[in-house]
């Protein structure tokens, strides 16, 4: 190859490059595409991470009691609307004597009242499938 060859190329490369630079450095855009392009919103997407001091609930029935938990009286309403069968899978309802599903744990009911205000005498009640009290109904 000639040395005029050679010569040529290489200033040919330094005007290129010079065209570049200048074009970058006077902030001119060469992407034709990009221009039609504008940020309409931008959105931060962030990732649940596992805290020590709040855990996800999993059991229905488990979450149906931290829901109630520090109010006893809307607890007692809502136990009130479980059958037998759900009363039964929750730890904070009784399921009684009267056939009715109320507040309560394995110590029986929380309210132990009627509509009187009177006590009520329950023969016995239903914890989680077990029945405590003297007149338990004998499974067959």
């Amino acid at each position: 190859m000639d040395l005029k060859y050679i010569l040529k190329i290489c200033v040919w490369v330094v005007v290129i490059l010079s065209l570049i630079l200048f074009a970058n450095a006077a902030g001119l855009d060469m992407n034709a595409e990009d221009r039609s392009k504008k940020l309409l919103q931008a959105i931060t997407v962030e990732g649940l991470t596992p805290n020590c001091d709040d855990t996800l609930i999993m059991n229905a029935s488990d979450a149906f009691c931290e829901t109630h938990l520090g109010s006893s009286g809307t607890l007692d309403e809502s136990c009130g609307k479980l059958t037998y069968n759900n009363c039964n899978m929750t730890s904070c309802c009784n399921w009684t004597s009267n056939k009715k599903c109320v507040a309560g744990g394995a110590g029986g009911p929380t309210f132990n009242t009627n509509a009187d205000g009177k006590t009520d005498t329950l023969d016995y009640y239903y914890f989680q499938n077990k029945c405590y009290g003297a007149k338990c109904p004998k499974v067959v």
